[in-house]
């Protein structure tokens, strides 16, 4: 990744795109999540351009179930891209998948989801990350809950009531050290899907290095059919937007 005083130039990325994508089926049934298509491109096209548009010249992408059409579809990487793949096999979990680039990744690199789409203040992510000294810095942001949360005691009694509380959650994207890959652990690459990495961050916590980077822009994801057809219509304003800006 770059150095500190280039403002976000030369960006590697490490993008996660191996999942099934089961409940987007029939979606996914010939096609990995990241290729669905979004406003008639793929959406991975979309989190490729948005990188590439910003100084990335590096793309690792951690492939998995059907892959190929992946490999097939940057067989001619966008110009002034390097893309490269890594298979950890259909059946691994995030975190395996991650550990698949470690000896490939730099010192620092952006880790982003095949799914989702984030306008991010990448220069601003990465002088926050280094500014906390952290081995990984989640992208975060809030949420509120629509509902009144109440915690109730053992004996039925409410202790704790709070009407429609505001949350803060992760949205698919950290920046992460390479050291950090020290502290991955082998029953940790052994937890399926997402656990792994959930176990990495939680150990992460407890040594005090990992951080948090609150974004309030564009944030668009998926993972049903509802919710494809919802980041359609929000990618198509988004992109109308910035043509009129």
């Amino acid at each position: 990744m770059a150095d500190d005083g280039e403002e976000g130039r030369d960006w590697e990325v490490v993008i996660l795109c191996g999942g099934r994508g089961v409940r987007l089926k029939p979606l996914t049934d010939r096609v990995p999540k990241g290729m669905v298509p979004v406003n008639g491109r793929p959406m991975l096209d979309h989190v490729v351009e948005f990188y590439r548009r910003h100084g990335a010249r590096r793309v690792h992408f951690c492939i998995g179930y059907r892959g190929e059409v992946i490999r097939d579809h940057f067989a001619q990487a966008p110009p002034g891209l390097d893309c490269r793949f890594f298979d950890a096999g259909e059946e691994a979990g995030m975190l395996e998948r991650l550990w698949e680039v470690r000896e490939a990744v730099g010192e620092r690199f952006v880790v982003a989801y095949c799914d989702t789409m984030i306008d991010l203040d990448l220069a601003r992510l990465l002088a926050h990350h280094r500014r906390l000294g952290a081995g990984v810095t989640l992208v975060t942001s809030a949420i509120r809950n629509p509902f009144g949360v109440v915690g109730v005691g053992p004996e039925g009694w409410v202790e704790r009531f709070e009407e429609k509380p505001v949350f803060t959650y992760f949205i698919g994207c950290f920046v992460m050290e390479k050291w950090a890959f020290r502290e991955v652990a082998p029953a940790m690459l052994a937890q399926p899907d997402g656990a792994g990495l959930v176990t990495f961050f939680q150990h992460l916590i407890g040594l005090g290095r990992l951080g948090a980077f609150d974004h309030q822009g564009l944030q668009i994801s998926f993972n049903t059919e509802s919710e494809h057809r919802q980041a359609e219509r929000d990618l198509q304003r988004f992109f109308t937007y910035r043509e009129q800006s």
